[in-house]
């Protein structure tokens, strides 16, 4: 067994997406910029019944990923909101992964900005191959790493013995520079050059479960050498198994490898799901959707793939990943869905599922007489299918770019949110959108006496002055609540089917749970309603 340490280099993209949309949008520089999702892709994609914030630039403080852009908005009333194209962004990161793929023999990619690259044995590298001759230094490849990466994404390199101190290097380096926690000569003590590094971090920063990390705090543990001195025996008696690798990591010690064989040639596609999900359904339709997009790009015309790496980011803790390596070759994205919807019958999922990244590699040609049996019935399939999306797009072009066309996938018909009973899929899987919640409630104005709805201002389009609120009357027929406090984002909410002066009905809600502003009173005109969508 080589016990010989491996040196890790950390590629790190902080706020990527802001500086893709300044790119973009050079005149946005100077402003407070807020992205929104309808649900985190990150950190709070459970029950978005409103838009959340998905990132900000630098100059807006105080406005964590997944807050609700109603609370971000009034904190900075004069900010550019704009919503995130977090495809896109997933598409310019993996265009660097790629380049690194052609001068590091193993990436792995953590996460949007975020790639692990194993440099233990690089020791010269050239424009566009790795050349095996000594005397490179990690500034020469820190430097060349570095140039793969355009300028306006100031990225941040780490480099040390181990995946977790590598990313706290980067984590603490400037923008556009590197940082190296390496052994100076033969002989230094590698774990304690490590140890000493990371112990001043706060342990927010530990691959764990918030839930966690806000028990130790609690628990008067603050930075890594608070955790490292503890007992790990009393640690685990009280926070549960999980703790062990996290007390390693404040320690120093970090055993996972960056894997290698993964092929340069490989055809990567990534997608962010609506709402965080521990639905098969939900995860296996984002397949689909990834599937689609790879099987139309030219790379893959005319070949077949057997090997499919899937990773999935988990809601509060470490990616979920499955290699799935085919017995028959698949030439289409539907003979792929079929066999790996096949495999994946027998997999359980870890927990709520938020984004979905998929690399396909092992190619080979026209494999054989038992598949082209098939190709007339493809064939057939993909002429149907692109005759959607024509038909899509030419809608699209009249539709202010919006998508048209959509097929329904029931997800869980009695979930009691009704936005998470399904999603909608578009017929377009080069869309950006591809994957879209369905049923979202929509924000409404609603009069209360004594807690109870009287009256509600229902939108309306006058021809004469545009888009209106009237006041209608109503009374309530029927209430009930939901508290859904298990979830990852807990959710409270009351419900009232009201009927209107012109006997119709309307179901409403109160939500209990949306954070509000500090200067907002904790009662009945802190809470915002919502008309629900069916």
């Amino acid at each position: 067994m080589n016990s010989e340490p491996k040196k890790i280099a950390c590629l790190l993209i902080t706020h990527l997406g802001i500086k893709d949309e300044i790119r973009r949008h050079p005149e946005l520089a100077d402003r407070d910029l807020i992205l929104y999702t309808q649900s985190d892709s990150r950190v709070s994609r459970i029950s978005s019944v409103r838009p959340v914030v998905f990132d900000v630039s630098k100059s807006v403080n105080d406005v964590p990923v997944g807050m609700p852009l109603a609370v971000a908005t009034r904190r900075y009333p004069d900010s550019v909101v704009i919503q995130a194209n977090v495809s896109s962004y997933g598409k310019v990161f993996a265009e660097i992964v790629s380049k690194l793929e052609k001068i590091v023999p193993a990436v792995q990619v953590e996460g949007l900005g975020k790639a692990y690259m194993d440099i233990t044995r690089i020791s010269r590298i050239s424009h566009t191959k790795m050349i095996n001759s000594a005397g490179v230094n990690d500034a020469e490849i820190s430097s060349r790493i570095l140039r793969y990466v355009p300028n306006y994404l100031q990225p941040r390199l780490g480099i040390a013995h181990g995946k977790f101190p590598s990313y706290l290097a980067a984590a603490s380096t400037n923008s556009g520079g590197a940082t190296r926690v390496v052994a100076q000569k033969n002989g230094d003590d590698i774990t304690r050059i490590t140890s000493d590094f990371v112990s001043s971090f706060s342990i927010d920063h530990l691959p764990i479960e918030w839930k966690i990390i806000a028990a130790l705090h609690r628990f008067g543990i603050h930075n890594m050498s608070d955790l490292a001195s503890y007992d790990l025996g009393i640690l685990q008696a009280r926070f549960g198994a999980k703790i062990s690798r996290v007390w390693q990591l404040a320690k120093g010690i970090d055993i996972d490898r960056v894997p290698i064989g993964k092929k340069r040639d490989d055809v990567y596609e990534y997608i962010s799901l609506p709402f965080a999900s521990s639905s098969k359904e939900v995860l296996l339709t984002a397949i689909d959707s990834i599937l689609h997009k790879a099987y139309r790009r030219p790379e893959l015309k005319g070949r077949y793939a057997s090997e499919f790496l899937l990773e999935c980011s988990i809601f509060n803790a470490p990616v979920w990943s499955k290699n799935i390596v085919l017995k028959e070759p698949a030439g289409t994205s539907s003979r792929a869905s079929f066999s790996i919807r096949s495999i994946f019958s027998a997999w359980d999922l870890p927990g709520p599922i938020e984004d979905v990244a998929m690399s396909i590699s092992r190619f080979s040609g026209e494999s054989g007489i038992q598949l082209r049996a098939f190709t007339d019935s493809r064939e057939d399939s993909q002429t149907i299918s692109e005759m959607f999306v024509r038909i899509d797009r030419q809608m699209q072009s009249k539709m202010n770019g919006i998508n048209s066309l959509y097929r329904i996938v029931e997800i869980d018909s009695v979930h009691p949110l009704p936005e998470m009973r399904a999603v909608k899929v578009s017929v377009d899987f080069s869309s950006s959108s591809s994957v879209l919640p369905t049923n979202m409630p929509e924000e409404i104005k609603v009069f209360e006496s004594n807690g109870i709805p009287v009256s509600i201002a229902v939108p309306s389009r006058n021809k004469a002055i545009g888009m209106t609120s009237i006041p209608t009357s109503v009374r309530p027929v029927d209430m009930w609540k939901i508290d859904l406090w298990w979830m990852p984002v807990p959710v409270k909410r009351v419900y009232y089917v009201l009927q209107t002066d012109a006997l119709s009905l309307i179901t409403v809600f109160k939500d209990l749970s949306e954070d509000i502003c500090e200067s907002s009173p904790v009662n009945v005109s802190g809470s915002r309603w919502y008309r629900q969508n069916y």
